[in-house]
């Protein structure tokens, strides 16, 4: 008996020790990673993918930073991890005193607030502000209902901030930015305009439908002066307020959005929240994320760890967002409100730039239902605009940054399983973007530069968008190829082979001299006065240095950002016995911008652990793997290495805890690294899974096997997870093992000319 009495003492001193016994992935995800610093993630309810995410705000352009002692208000809008702010609309200001100042005096109506406090978790947030009003959010995928719980004394009011928009500017292109209609005693509907995102000429216009459990018993509005019992305004920063008196019971607030009209704003609203349920709507949430969460099962691992992999997937599941209400209207690209089939979506903001990379060969993996909805989205955009869109949000273009990478994440999606979207239709758009050098909406191009890149295979130097030259040229290489993969799977060789073709065109920029990609000028000569490890600082003042010829970078990183055809690449360097000590530099360092290093926060590095397993040296890819995972990311609010976006930082520890990375642009494959836990099981959204284990200690690979044969090579092509419940097991040591995937046969595969 003392002997069992002794057992359980101990097995609940351990449970208590270490709770992630009992820790749930629903439970691992820390919402307010990457709020400080330049995370810019956001720690608001939402649903996966969802159109409303709604949640605190402190700066004025509509940011979340952990370091801020004081909110602004509570909006409906966001985008997670954007290097530029956007949406953050229509903030609601719970207030308890009268309204006599007007809201756009600086730090007017501010919350001040304590993190000890606040508390987050996916599809739920709330904070007691000190104001004595507890605030509790959480929402649907085009909905929101929210618990205002004031004390019994307070005059219990709402601002309803209609105006204040993250780039609600004074700027004649957005004009007046909003209005709003009370309706009875009991409701709200209003219209917001704004866009912007990152300078861009892009425009949206947001619409919203407020109603709340209680009765009004005063309101107001204010545009330039404010409006004593006003109930209706139109103008810049306009908006109103509502009070309820002195409440025994907390207020609730329901609100639906649209990107149409305020009746489907209402329709979604009436829809998805019919009740004045909130526990409903949170245990919902909940389950719901529970679900999707727990398709990737993750066992074992520190408690940093698996906060790390679950938050980090949760981020990965943010975006792109449903733009289409729940009777199948959206706006389209041509701004006409278009109306879906059942069982159809229309998505909206993708960061193509950034989660071409690795968040949409995750997504396709775990829904390809839907991610072929989201290419599906990107085809309508093209149908209605004439061009695939670059970096677009809601239903406009933002041309943000360089490249073609809608193509990427076309064919990509498809690569990893995504298959019911109009791929015919999708083709001939990308065909499009590669071939011909015409504006299309604000007059932009798909493509600045095309016509040199054609006719000559590079970019040259030259002032705006130029400066970026080499690296815009790059950026399309990885899309011709992507193109080029996705022709072959649909049987057009002559494209597929013409793409390829193209996507070589690296080699002219290629300085054999010197070892990297090198800009070139106008008559064609290399850059003159060139050091490829001095980084100089961005004309314009920019304020993270980059180098002449490179967008966000220097040659150093865009060196290494070949990855279909490394092979070519490490030739042209001199092979492994020169690539390898080239590649040890440039991982001395793991972050910083102003060095002639790796850096994890930047996009076109995201690959380059994986450059080693092309020299034949996989071992090193594991030590920088490993180092990535302990040094740069960290479950504390500026635990992430730089933006988000979008989920695409995250998606690097994501992969790299999978012991895999999608290297490749529009090939299904997956480079091999080290896993992270000691069993993770990925539940695809085909009806397969993938179990993969760790057996052993340490952090290089001795061997590898796949449903049970021994597995010799640094890449799996998706087509070999072939059986219904697929088997990796990485066998690992305290040592490197110099003779696994080390021969030219073990290789991944690189797609050159020869």
């Amino acid at each position: 008996m003392k002997r069992v009495l002794l057992l359980t003492a101990m097995l609940l001193l351990l449970f208590c020790v270490n709770p992630l016994y009992s820790q749930s992935a629903y439970e691992a995800v820390n919402p307010f990673i990457g709020t400080a610093a330049d995370g810019n993630t956001f720690p608001g309810s939402t649903l996966p993918f969802g159109m409303v995410q709604w949640g605190p705000d402190t700066r004025a352009d509509g940011w979340y930073h952990y370091s801020d002692k004081a909110l602004r208000g509570f909006s409906l809008t966001h985008i997670s991890g954007a290097g530029c702010p956007m949406y953050a609309d229509v903030p609601v200001v719970p207030w308890t005193t009268n309204i006599t100042q007007h809201p756009g005096t600086p730090n007017a109506y501010a919350l001040a607030f304590s993190h000890e406090n606040e508390q987050a978790h996916p599809g739920f947030y709330s904070v007691n502000l000190d104001n004595g009003v507890k605030v509790e959010l959480t929402a649907t995928k085009r909905a929101g209902i929210g618990r205002f719980t004031f004390s019994p004394e307070a005059n219990a009011t709402l601002l309803l901030r209609t105006g204040d928009s993250a780039n609600s500017a004074d700027d004649k292109r957005v004009g007046d930015t909003s209005s709003i209609e009370l309706q009875g005693n009991d409701a709200a509907i209003g219209t917001v305009l704004s866009g912007g995102f990152c300078g861009s000429n892009s425009n949206y216009t947001l619409y919203f439908a407020f109603k709340f459990s209680e009765p009004f018993v005063s309101t107001g509005t204010w545009d330039d002066s404010l409006h004593p019992d006003g109930r209706e305004v139109t103008g810049h920063r306009a908006g109103a307020w509502v009070s309820f008196g002195k409440l025994a019971k907390p207020l609730l607030v329901k609100v639906g959005i649209s990107f149409v009209s305020t009746s489907n704003a209402a329709s979604n609203l009436n829809q998805e929240v019919p009740q004045w349920d909130f526990a409903a709507v949170a245990s919902s949430a909940k389950n719901e994320w529970s679900a999707l969460l727990d398709r990737v099962k993750a066992d074992g691992g520190s408690r940093e760890q698996r906060v790390l992999f679950y938050t980090g997937l949760y981020h990965m599941l943010l975006s792109p967002n449903i733009f289409s209400d729940v009777n199948g209207d959206y706006i389209g690209f041509d701004n006409k409100v278009r109306r879906l089939v059942a069982g159809e979506q229309q998505y909206a903001n993708f960061s193509d730039w950034d989660i071409y990379r690795n968040v949409v060969q995750l997504q396709s993996w775990l829904f390809p239902k839907e991610t072929a909805q989201m290419m599906q989205s990107l085809v309508r955009d093209a149908d209605q605009s004439g061009w695939l869109p670059r970096w677009p949000a809601a239903n406009d273009v933002t041309y943000v940054m360089g490249g073609d990478s809608s193509a990427i994440l076309l064919s990509s999606a498809f690569a990893f399983g995504a298959h019911g979207f109009d791929t015919r239709p999708a083709l001939r758009h990308m065909l499009k973007g590669a071939t011909q050098y015409e504006k299309g909406p604000h007059e932009g191009y798909e493509r600045p530069g095309l016509d040199e890149y054609l006719s000559q295979g590079y970019i040259s130097l030259g002032e705006g968008w130029r400066e970026n030259a080499a690296s815009y040229t790059l950026e399309y290489n990885s899309a011709d190829f992507a193109i080029s993969r996705f022709a072959e799977a649909l049987g057009d060789k002559e494209n597929a082979d013409r793409l390829l073709r193209a996507a070589q065109s690296w080699k002219k920029l290629f300085d054999k001299d010197s070892g990297f990609v090198r800009p070139r000028e106008r008559d064609g000569s290399f850059i003159a006065g060139w050091d490829p490890d001095h980084l100089a600082p961005h004309h314009k003042g920019w304020d993270q240095p980059d180098q002449i010829g490179f967008e966000e970078g220097s040659t150093w990183q865009y060196t290494f950002m070949i990855p279909f055809n490394y092979g070519g690449l490490f030739k042209s360097m001199g092979g492994p016995a020169r690539v390898i000590p080239k590649l040890d530099k440039f991982f001395e360092k793991l972050t910083g911008w102003a060095v002639p290093n790796y850096t994890v926060t930047n996009e076109p590095d995201f690959c380059a652990a994986y450059a080693y397993l092309w020299a034949g040296a996989p071992w090193k890819t594991q030590e920088v793997i490993d180092r990535v995972q302990r040094e740069t990311f960290f479950n504390k609010p500026d635990g992430l290495p730089g933006n988000d976006d979008l989920g695409a930082t995250s998606g690097v520890y994501v992969w790299n805890a999978l012991g895999m990375y999608p290297v490749i642009p529009g090939v299904g494959g997956v480079a091999l690294g080290a896993p992270m836990f000691p069993r993770t099981t990925i539940n695809l959204g085909n009806g397969s899974s993938i179990e993969v284990v760790t057996q052993g200690t340490g952090t290089y690979v001795q061997r590898v096997s796949l449903n049970g044969k021994s597995y010799d090579k640094s890449w799996i092509p998706v087509a070999a997870f072939s059986e219904k419940n697929n088997r990796l097991v990485f066998t690992t040591g305290t040592q490197p093992n110099m003779g696994w995937a080390t021969q030219p046969d073990s290789l991944p595969p690189s797609y050159d000319l020869n």
